[in-house]
């Protein structure tokens, strides 16, 4: 995953478990896919949260959110993935919709 985009955009990853897992068979790995996966502070108090849902499942997905000011009732976006390409390709998504 390319998480340079997420610094060049004056972001900083606090929680990364996603990393380790970039490219592996997901089909082999659902014990460690979490609704916590990676989490990154923007700046204007926006937040990027990666995680699978539901956790431990074969049968979930990735789901990517931009949270803003805290309000996780209520994300300004969200996006879901099935594959690691898919992943990349809403990451793009939601950080084309930060606010910079």
């Amino acid at each position: 995953m390319n998480l340079e985009n997420i610094e060049k955009l004056g972001g900083k990853i606090t929680f990364d478990e996603i990393s380790s897992l970039v490219g592996s068979d997901i089909s082999l790995i659902t014990d460690e896919l979490r609704e916590d996966l990676l989490q990154a502070l923007l700046p204007h108090e926006q937040t990027i949260d990666i995680g699978w849902y539901p956790e431990f499942s074969e049968h979930g997905a990735f789901r990517i959110s931009l949270i803003a000011n805290q309000n996780w009732a209520s994300p300004i976006y969200t996006e879901t993935a099935k594959t690691w390409g898919d992943l990349e390709k809403a990451l793009d998504h939601t950080l084309n919709k930060v606010k910079i």
